[in-house]
């Protein structure tokens, strides 16, 4: 292989894993989120908050904006909630209906085809 090719492919091979690194960094992230509670009530959500003398710096994805501090009441910060855990299949979730009903059904089949009971006196 020639010398210029070859470093083509390592180039390219060290881009590829540089791009699947980044990627994963980023998929595997969890980002929290602040709300900020202003003093007339309304509510803003951010990626990140940051105060810069006198003024609040909000960031979101698609902007960034400043208020005076004086507007804000409280900042929270809100983690997404992790995901539930997986649920069981449903032959774990009705084993024991089934058993049940095949139960209640052989009782009643038996009592079908049970020779009628005579009283006597």
């Amino acid at each position: 292989m020639h010398r210029s090719t070859a470093r083509r492919w390592v180039g390219a091979g060290l881009m590829a894993l540089l791009v699947a690194a980044a990627l994963g960094t980023f998929a595997v992230r969890v980002r929290a989120e602040e709300v900020i509670f202003l003093q007339d009530g309304r509510t803003i959500r951010a990626d990140k908050t940051t105060v810069i003398g006198d003024r609040l710096r909000i960031e979101k994805p698609s902007e960034i904006i400043e208020i005076p501090r004086s507007d804000v009441l409280t900042i929270h910060e809100v983690s997404r909630p992790a995901a539930s855990p997986p649920s069981p299949p449903p032959t774990e979730v009705y084993r024991d209906v089934t058993q049940q009903m095949n139960e209640k059904v052989r009782q009643e089949t038996q009592q079908i085809l049970a020779p009628p009971r005579v009283h006597r006196p």
